[in-house]
């Protein structure tokens, strides 16, 4: 069983002050945010903490539409970062500033039953500076809280610096060292098409860009693994009443990503489907159960101690709002 907690307080700091803390705990890690619209005039500063306490890596090939791991590993990577930003043309906001982070690895059972011979990346830390780009224009409903039209779209540039030294991977064979500097982008968007009073299309899409010899992201579990990659679903949003909704959806995937014996890299692409269902108890509690299929089996872990994943998956939860509306 797994829990997952926020917080959002949005008028921290008093009257005037234009303050806003954001606290978020769950199988991702744990966040902390605050925003402050009054440290410099017209200008939003923003100050995060965050950890990320349960990642997995998961270093291989597909043989087809079958991963095949040559290397597995568990880390932990704690992160501080100021931006200040602020609203350059209308509904368009961006948002600049540096960071630091603290990478831990470890190897796992599965590293030592099935690879013994992967060496694990040494700890490093890294910085660097993050640019921030969100255009929003989405709408709500009146009723349900929930977005029917416009879209929102953010983009996310780094340029990160790292102390990493030795090598790491198959040994022997396939060992690298990380460089010293890498340039990396990653972007989501959130669009939503009215089709009628109570059926909304939605178009979610996410994906990253990365330095090819970026090993370690590049095999982060949590998303798909390669060094270019896409993940976006085509939903159709049925409100059947205030309280109750389902969305069946259609999943893709596209990934590019080193091939068997790392001579070459390989185009793969994923296709799939599922449901998401809400149930409004009342503004106090809500039920949610969501499937979805991929025939890529190489999906993020379902556990904080094992790498559970597979081409199936199922979740179903019950969320608990308390001095707050849906």
């Amino acid at each position: 069983m797994l829990f997952r907690s926020f917080f959002h307080d949005a008028g921290f700091g008093g009257t005037g002050r234009d303050g806003q803390l954001d606290a978020y705990a769950g199988r991702d890690g744990v966040y902390a945010g605050l925003r402050d619209g009054n440290v410099i005039s017209d200008t939003i500063t923003r100050i995060e903490l965050k950890a990320r306490l349960w990642p997995f890596y998961r270093e291989g090939f597909y043989r087809g539409d079958n991963f095949v791991p040559t290397g597995h590993y568990d880390g932990r990577d704690y992160e501080a970062y100021i931006g200040f930003g602020r609203e350059v043309a209308d509904q368009l906001f961006v948002e600049f500033g540096p960071f630091y982070r603290r990478n831990q690895f470890g190897s796992t059972d599965d590293n030592e039953t099935y690879t013994p011979n992967y060496t694990v990346p040494d700890d490093y830390d890294a910085y660097g500076m993050r640019l921030y780009l969100e255009q929003r224009t989405t709408q709500l409903d009146r009723r349900s809280g929930l977005p029917t039209s416009g879209f929102c779209f953010s983009v996310i540039g780094e340029r990160e610096w790292n102390n990493s030294s030795g090598e790491f991977g198959v040994n022997p064979g396939f060992l690298a060292e990380l460089p010293s500097a890498v340039m990396r982008a990653r972007g989501k968007l959130e669009w939503y098409l009215p089709q009628s009073t109570d059926i909304t299309w939605e178009i979610f899409a996410s994906g990253m860009f990365l330095d090819k010899l970026d090993r370690v992201l590049e095999y982060e579990a949590q998303h798909l693994q390669g060094d270019r990659w896409v993940d976006a679903q085509l939903r159709l949003r049925f409100l059947l009443s205030d309280s109750f909704s389902v969305s069946p959806f259609l999943a893709g995937q596209f990934t590019h990503i080193q091939g068997e014996g790392g001579a070459s890299a390989d185009n793969k692409f994923f296709y799939g489907g599922g449901a998401e269902l809400w149930l409004h108890f009342s503004d106090m509690f809500s039920a949610n159960a969501w499937y979805s299929y991929l025939n890529n089996e190489s999906r993020p872990s379902v556990s904080i101690s094992e790498d559970l994943h597979g081409e199936h998956m199922f979740w179903a939860g019950l969320v608990a709002r308390f001095g707050a509306k849906r």
